[in-house]
């Protein structure tokens, strides 16, 4: 069962933070947190790549790529 009690704001905060501090690239380290300060200006992956360092790993994207791309759509949609 879930704990229904709500939360306090340090509660909130820390997961905030830790989503924020989570891997989007694997190769490289990069957190979602780079990876959305980088979404500014953006019209492509390739851009967020240039931006945050993303996509220049072992994998050359291909694990993190699919996920950049759903972020800068997401990220378009709600600041167009």
């Amino acid at each position: 069962m879930e704990d229904s009690t709500p939360k306090t704001k340090e509660e909130l905060a820390a997961e905030r933070t830790k989503q924020l501090l989570r891997v989007v690239c694997i190769c490289k380290g990069i957190s979602l947190g780079k990876v959305l300060d980088a979404l500014p200006g953006c019209e492509t992956v390739q851009d967020v790549n240039r931006k945050a360092g993303t996509g220049t790993g072992g994998c050359r994207g291909e694990r993190c790529g699919p996920r950049i791309k759903t972020l800068l759509q997401k990220y378009k949609e709600h600041a167009g």
